[in-house]
This record gives structure tokens, C-alpha cells and sequence, in this order.
């Protein structure tokens, strides 16, 4: 049977790939308050890893590992959270291919499926939201 990837490479790939889609935005790998001065920015939170799930006759090949990430807009203006979680779904959702720092723990996915989870307002930050989770199919 096939392993999983480490956590940390997930993490890697995550920060350098939505990094790659995003820039200038700032990309954070979790929420901290100090960030609500900025105008826009992303962060994400790997949510859920789990052992590879296996398919076809023979259960010891053809394995493929699942990751969930959240990632999570900020903007003080919605039409830019808005814009910039466009961006994200149009590069993302159905991308097939390297994943991450092909030079430094980047991995071949077949494919990332994103959703789109709700958007909503802190009125205590200024900061309209948007919500959304990426699975990624690792071949493992």
C-alpha cells in the first residue's frame, strides 16, 4: 500500500500555489486580527487530511489521497473579495497538473475541485468574507 503525503508538504504547496494565483494579495496560513488593517488579503487552513482511499479491484494501487483546504478572502471591499475569490475559483477548480514548488516538494495532482461555501460581513472587522474549500486528488 501507498502513503500519504507529510502534512508539511501539503502545507507548502498550498502557501506557494495560492501565493502564484494571488500576488500581490498577501497569503496568510491562518487568521490573526493584526491582518484586518490590510485591504485584501487570503488565508487557509488545512482542514482535512486523511489515508488514501483506494479503488478498483486490486485495493494496493490506484490509490488516492484527499486533502481538504479552507481558504478564507478578506476585503474591505466586496467587489474585490469578490473579484479575487473569482480568480481563485478560475484557477483552481478542475486544475490538473503540478501542485505547489515544483522545485521544492511539489506534487502532480489529477485534480482540485473547489466550492464556493457562503460569503458574509464582519461588522466588528469591516471586512466582507468569502468561504471556500478545495479537495485536491493526490495519485498516491
Amino acid at each position: 500500500m501507498t502513503t500519504q503525503l507529510n502534512p508539511v508538504d501539503y502545507a507548502k504547496a498550498i502557501q506557494f500555489q495560492l501565493s502564484g494565483i494571488v500576488t500581490p494579495t498577501p497569503v496568510y496560513a491562518n487568521f490573526n486580527r493584526n491582518y484586518a488593517k490590510e485591504p485584501l488579503f487570503l488565508t487557509w487552513q488545512l482542514r482535512d487530511v486523511h489515508q488514501p482511499v483506494y479503488t478498483g479491484q486490486t485495493q494496493s494501487n490506484k490509490g488516492i489521497d484527499r486533502p481538504t483546504f479552507q481558504m478564507s478572502v478578506f476585503g474591505q471591499s466586496m467587489a474585490n473579495t469578490f473579484n479575487l475569490s473569482n480568480d481563485i475559483l478560475q484557477s483552481l477548480h478542475g486544475y490538473s497538473g503540478m501542485f505547489g514548488d515544483p522545485d521544492n516538494n511539489g506534487f502532480f495532482i489529477a485534480k482540485a475541485d473547489v466550492v464556493w461555501l457562503y460569503n458574509s460581513y464582519d461588522n466588528e472587522l469591516g471586512l466582507h468574507q468569502v468561504f471556500m474549500d478545495c479537495t485536491i486528488d493526490v495519485p498516491a
